[in-house]
């Protein structure tokens, strides 16, 4: 009889620690009670926590869902998912769904930053299935808007427009402003993208949203609307109202020296009303930019036209073959970007069953556990008095263990710690000395008079060159720009004095058909003849350029140094 009623005892027990709700760190409680009023405090409170303190798994994955979202609410750009998968598999063990979701939705931001767009949807799609068996208002309507960004800037304007309709009947019925002017603008610009037909429910659509941004405190919420209506105004066309709304949006943008998009919507709004000068300033604003390419190639014509309209034939033809470049340079750069139309259902049916098969092994194994535990625990509590004694001995023995261990570790931890902050010292100290003996060679007098003859050899013939204290010059120039790679072909092949000129100009990049004018005048066959045997005698590939190779070669000397560290 007291065998049965332990053993049942021990089951509720077991069961009621299963089910019992989980009591959170109160300073993460307190940070979270903080995150959509003061994301700036919160992560300040989450930076100032010190996370040796945390001993169990909830605090930890509670911690760095915390710590992620808290990044993205302040505009930290994130791409490493290391810290959001902890909170991922904790929150996915215990089935905690609303923090699924919220852990799902800060998942899909890092894929976002990362630009891999078809895997932030896909985990946004998941987050959004477990907010379907919660109430979370707040990140839906942030789900919503980042969900219907993702597939309008993909295309898919369908499942766009869905998704914003959505977005604007939560926002209707939680009286968001903000949210709902958004979606209204994005529903907008949908339509605009349909055609002529629907341009009038666009510009509907559009001014309801800016008679209720009007109304709002925060004037910031009027900016992509009056991008919206510049665009609508572009393609009605009404270019008095196309440049209104330009103006205003860019006088109202707080950061007016990376809003490169707007430049060009300003450039190209003043080219529609004829006020060239205004339009090139504002256009040539656009290649300060690091990529942008569809961007710079939209400049590109627009500066074209304006350049034949002024006679200009040379500038027009100059700006049209910039723009051939920058068109490549976007096609190359959108062409990993798998098509997400396909990939993401195929994604998201995969992630789903996988989760439902993981949940089935979990409970399986939960009441394999139970068993086991309620087996064991009835022998230890019959062996319990025989083997006290003992237990306390050998627990005695293993925290003694243990304190050493830990004192070592800590030792060793330290040492590590130490070699590694000298490594990343003695790394960028050899990072610096590259970069500056790089920047040296590129601006050097001798390198930017051999790029001028180079060009003006394209145009007409000259008849200036080196003398032979510049070519001593510039030799060691390219040896020091180009990882001492002058250095070791001596060292190595014994190339002779015209042979070393042939490499340096070619580390210069200056074309094959004017290498000969630096090198005693020799014609192209001569050159061309002189680098196949320079090939054969440093040994390089077959079917290779020496310019190929030559930079390959520096390529690896610079990995050398950088493992010999």
């Amino acid at each position: 009889m007291s065998s049965k009623f332990i053993l049942v005892a021990i089951l509720i027990f077991l069961l009621t620690a299963c089910t019992q709700q989980i009591q959170y760190n109160k300073q993460l409680v307190k940070a979270d009670s903080l995150m959509l009023a003061h994301p700036d405090s919160t992560l300040q409170i989450l930076n100032n926590i010190a996370t040796g303190q945390f001993t169990t798994k909830a605090d930890k994955a509670y911690y760095a869902l915390l710590l992620t979202q808290a990044r993205d609410k302040n505009y930290i750009k994130q791409t490493n998912d290391s810290l959001i998968r902890i909170a991922i598999n904790y929150f996915d063990s215990v089935n905690d769904t609303p923090k699924q979701a919220r852990s799902y939705y800060n998942w899909g931001n890092i894929y976002r930053d990362r630009g891999e767009y078809h895997t932030a949807i896909n985990r946004y799609l998941t987050a959004l299935t477990y907010l379907s068996r919660c109430e979370n208002n707040e990140l839906k309507s942030v789900l919503y808007s980042n969900l219907g960004y993702l597939y309008y800037v993909q295309n898919l304007n369908a499942e766009a427009d869905s998704i914003y309709h959505q977005a604007e009947l939560l926002a209707l019925q939680q009286k968001d402003t903000v949210g709902f002017c958004y979606a209204l603008t994005q529903q907008g610009m949908i339509n605009l993208e349909k055609g002529e037909a629907y341009h009038s429910k666009a510009e509907r659509q559009i001014l309801q949203a800016l008679s209720l941004g009007k109304s709002y405190s925060d004037k910031t919420v009027l900016e992509p609307i009056y991008v919206s209506l510049s665009t609508l105004y572009n393609l009605i066309p009404d270019t008095l109202k196309a440049l209104e709304y330009s103006r205003l949006s860019y006088s109202i943008r707080e950061d007016t020296i990376h809003c490169y998009r707007t430049f060009l919507m300003l450039g190209n709004a003043y080219f529609l009303n004829a006020k060239y000068d205004s339009a090139s300033v504002f256009l040539h604003k656009v290649f300060t930019a690091d990529r942008f390419y569809d961007t710079k190639a939209n400049a590109c014509m627009l500066l074209s036209e304006i350049a034949q309209l002024r006679g200009d034939k040379d500038s027009a033809f100059f700006y049209e073959k910039k723009r051939a470049v920058y068109l490549d340079s976007a096609s190359t750069y959108l062409q990993g970007y798998t098509t997400i139309d396909r990939v993401i259902p195929n994604e998201q049916n995969k992630d789903w069953s996988f989760h439902e098969h993981y949940s089935y092994i979990v409970y399986g194994i939960l009441c394999l556990l139970i068993t086991i535990g309620t087996f064991c625990i009835h022998r230890l509590w019959r062996k319990n008095k025989q083997h006290l004694a003992e237990k306390k001995e050998w627990e005695d023995k293993l925290q003694v263990g243990i304190t050493t261990l830990r004192q070592n570790a800590k030792e060793l931890a330290e040492q590590q710690q130490q070699k590694l902050q000298l490594q990343d010292e003695v790394n960028q100290l050899v990072t610096k000395k590259r970069a500056y003996n790089k920047e040296d060679y590129k601006t050097s007098p001798l390198y930017v008079k051999v790029s001028r003859i180079a060009k003006e050899l394209v145009k007409t013939d000259t008849k200036e060159n080196l003398n032979e204290e510049e070519w001593t010059q510039f030799i060691a120039l390219t040896n020091a720009g180009w990882n001492e790679i002058i250095s070791y072909l001596n060292e190595n092949y014994n190339l002779s004095a015209e042979e070393i000129q042939i490499c340096c100009l070619y580390l210069a990049k200056v074309p094959v058909k004017h290498i000969g004018h630096f090198v005693k005048g020799q014609v192209r066959s001569t050159i061309q003849s002189k680098s196949k045997d320079i090939l054969l005698k440093i040994e390089a590939p077959q079917n290779i350029l020496l310019k190929n190779a030559l930079f390959l070669l520096a390529e690896k000397l610079e990995d050398n140094k950088l493992y010999a560290l």
